[in-house]
């Protein structure tokens, strides 16, 4: 492939460590079964690893300069396909095959982290797995729980769709151009466990008004919210911190109804 010229607003760093690469291969153990849909597979380093394995491997990137080296370089692979297009301006339903859930994975953009994994969410029922390549701040805060300093809304709302496992942490000299912070690769496992629309619409507006005064108590806002009789029913400490909760209390919170909800 020619030298690609980087695109700053793309936030383009590239995975080139072929050790690395082999790692996260062994992490995600695809299978021939599989149908694969890669988020920006830049200049298909990744890609190449996977390719001639799963049944179906979709490509999505957003940088029109990298679609024909990637059809060129991959052009023999039968069951391989690239589109030219934004990610979030795409629907899982057009890559999914016979109903078979699909895996995704990708070395995301640091500054599109947040939308692709929201995007992710609201169609979580469509995924088998989610392999991602974050910023390592971001990553920690996906994985975070009530002990950890990064703890906040963002954990709560990964761990209640999803179990979320750091597999490893992956030094920025790996990556071309070398970015300004390290990485982690994070697996995301959908639970299986039926989720109510309902509750992670409580769950979502609850998170919003408790963090946005997260050094505050919680008593304040919650007799706000709920009235005295639903919260009696609750073995919840008033006096902690939204970031002192566990996901088991926020769950509590969000199946009971909220004033006025």
């Amino acid at each position: 492939m020619n030298k690609h010229i980087r695109k700053k607003r793309f936030g383009q760093n590239f995975l080139t460590d072929k050790h690395v690469l082999s790692n996260i291969l062994g992490f995600i153990n695809p299978k021939s079964d599989d149908i694969f849909l890669e988020i920006g597979p830049g200049l298909g380093n990744m890609t190449e690893m996977f390719l001639g394995i799963p049944e179906k491997y979709d490509a999505i990137e957003i940088d029109k300069d990298l679609i024909n080296p990637l059809k060129k370089k991959f052009k023999n692979e039968k069951n391989f396909s690239i589109i030219n297009k934004n990610i979030l301006d795409l629907d899982l339903n057009y890559f999914a095959k016979d109903k078979k859930k699909i895996r995704l994975i990708g070395n995301l953009p640091y500054n599109m982290s947040s939308p692709i994994l929201d995007w992710c969410f609201k169609q979580i029922d469509l995924i088998k797995d989610m392999h991602f390549m974050f910023q390592k701040e971001f990553a920690y805060r996906c994985a975070g729980n009530q002990s950890t300093e990064s703890y906040g809304k963002l954990s709560v709302i990964c761990n209640y769709l999803c179990k979320v496992d750091i597999l490893t942490d992956i030094d920025r000299s790996y990556f071309n151009p070398v970015p300004k912070v390290d990485s982690s690769f994070v697996r995301f496992k959908p639970k299986t466990s039926n989720k109510n629309s309902n509750e992670l619409k409580n769950l979502n507006f609850l998170l919003n008004k408790l963090f946005n005064k997260k050094r505050k108590k919680i008593n304040k806002t919650l007799i706000e919210l709920f009235s005295e009789e639903d919260l009696s029913k609750i073995e919840i400490d008033f006096n902690l911190r939204p970031d002192q909760l566990s996901l088991e209390d926020y769950i509590s919170l969000a199946k009971i109804s909220i004033k006025n909800g």
